[in-house]
This record gives C-alpha cells, sequence and structure tokens, in this order.
C-alpha cells in the first residue's frame, strides 16, 4: 500500500493547485494575514486578544521549481507573499528575481552536511561533527555563488533534510548553530531556529495524499481562530511532474545505495 501511494503521488495524482488556492483564499477571508518567516520574525507577535492573525507560509523547492511557479503565480494573483527556499539543483534565477520583486522572501535551501555524509559514506555523528568544518566552508562558496548568479541578498536559511541526516543523527542546520559563522556569511535567520519555532506552536507540513499534511490540516487551524497558522509546502505535493519525480527516485536509490555500501580501508603497509 505504501508502494502504491508513492506511485500515486509521483505520477498519477490529480493537480491540486486549485486545494492550494482555496486554503489561503479561506485564510484571506478569516482575515489572515498572509507573509514570510522573516516578516513575521521581524513584526511584533500577534495580540493576546487575537485581533491579529498571521498565515505564515514557506515554500521549499526540493524538485519542481515549475510548479513552484504555478504557486507563486497563484499568490500574486492574491496579492500575498511568503518564503521561498532553493535548493543548488532548483535554483531558478528568473523565478527567484521575479519573487524577490513581488515582496517574496527568497533564501537558500542548504545540504552541505548530508552532501558530505554521502560522499564520503559517514556513518555516525562523531564523523558527521568532524565535518562541519569542511560543509561550512562549501556553504560559505554556495551562498556566495548563489548570491552572485541570482543578484539577491540571500540572507534567510533553511535546512534541507536528508537520509543522511538521519542516519548520523546531525540535521543540516548545525551548520548555522555557530553565531559567529552564521554572522560571517551574512543569515539572518535559519527556517529551524528554536525562537522562530517557538512563536509558532501549530505547525503543518504538506504530505501527498492521502494524508495530505502533517499534524494538522491548516483549514482546522484558521477555522478555530488560531493568532498563527504556519503551513511548509514543497511544490512536489500540489501537481505532479512526472520526468523530474522519476529522475528524483533514480537518484534517491542510487544515493541510498552508494551510502551503504561498505568503506574499504587499504592494509597498512609495515617496515
Amino acid at each position: 500500500m505504501i508502494l502504491w501511494h508513492r506511485i500515486h503521488a509521483d505520477f498519477l495524482m490529480p493537480s491540486r493547485l486549485g486545494e492550494f488556492a482555496r486554503l489561503l483564499e479561506t485564510a484571506l477571508h478569516a482575515d489572515y494575514e498572509v507573509m514570510g518567516i522573516q516578516r513575521f520574525w521581524r513584526e511584533r507577535a500577534p495580540s493576546e486578544e487575537g485581533s491579529e492573525r498571521r498565515f505564515v507560509l514557506r515554500h521549499d523547492v526540493d524538485t519542481d521549481p515549475g510548479t513552484a511557479a504555478a504557486l507563486w503565480q497563484i499568490e500574486r494573483g492574491l496579492g500575498i507573499a511568503g518564503s521561498w527556499f532553493f535548493r543548488l539543483s532548483t535554483r531558478d534565477t528568473a523565478l527567484m528575481a521575479a519573487i524577490a520583486l513581488s515582496n517574496g522572501e527568497v533564501g537558500y535551501h542548504y545540504e552541505e552536511l548530508a552532501t558530505i555524509a554521502k560522499e564520503r559514506r559517514l556513518r555516525t555523528r562523531d564523523e558527521a561533527l568532524a565535518a562541519l568544518p569542511e560543509a561550512r566552508d562549501r556553504f560559505r562558496a554556495n551562498l556566495a555563488e548563489l548570491r552572485v548568479a541570482t543578484g539577491l541578498p540571500l540572507r534567510v536559511a533553511a535546512s534541507h533534510g536528508d537520509f543522511a541526516n538521519r542516519h548520523v543523527g546531525v540535521p543540516n542546520w548545525t551548520l548555522l548553530a555557530d553565531r559567529s559563522f552564521r554572522d560571517e556569511v551574512g543569515i539572518d535567520l535559519e527556517g529551524y531556529d528554536a525562537d522562530l519555532l517557538a512563536r509558532m506552536p501549530l505547525r503543518s507540513t504538506d504530505t501527498a495524499p492521502p494524508r495530505r499534511w502533517v499534524a494538522e490540516d491548516p483549514l482546522a487551524a484558521i477555522g478555530r481562530g488560531e493568532p498563527v497558522v504556519y503551513a511548509l509546502v514543497h511544490p512536489r505535493h500540489w501537481r505532479v511532474a512526472r520526468a523530474i519525480n522519476a529522475r528524483d527516485d533514480v537518484a534517491r536509490i542510487i544515493d541510498g545505495v552508494r551510502y551503504r555500501l561498505p568503506r574499504f580501508r587499504l592494509p597498512r603497509r609495515h617496515g
């Protein structure tokens, strides 16, 4: 059954773009102000009386810039703007610039520690922590190159999750836990900062049908009039891109197989 759900989500699922638009329209009709995480962080918290309602909208573009553009068009038509995080593999400089021009927040969806863990088949937490200096060097270089390519400040970042992070028990956001490094590279906010998440106790993350949302459907929170509703969405879960999904599925299988291969070491020479 799990395999069937994956096949359906990746290749057969009807478009959910209309459902996405209705979610945002419902929030607007319920007097929620839609915003990205950086704006939410900078502004004061909603009043205790609940007269101010915030719908915090974040997009992690893991695989499909085309559907990301379709989601952005929906939001632009409604006159709203959220946060958008692009990986190196999904960066679309034209789309990123257009989002920024429409007052959207554009940031870096980074994964350097996971990349090194897979390259070197790191197995333990200690091995991953020892690789942090190299991962930070890569992050610094990648961020600088991305800023040049896009012409955007990219002062907000959000960690991408990978099976390698789960295996070693060290998330990518550990790179930016060092405040001096964060200041050096000019990152003001990370999407998983504890202080930020503490201000959004109700957090919903989309997933493929039939489940649709991890934790609570944000429509339920809107219906109760919660002062802050947070929704993390991924383009992949709202419209099928068969060729992109097939390539991504194959790449993940290959990465998984390679990662699990034994690490051979040459015998030590004596004399």
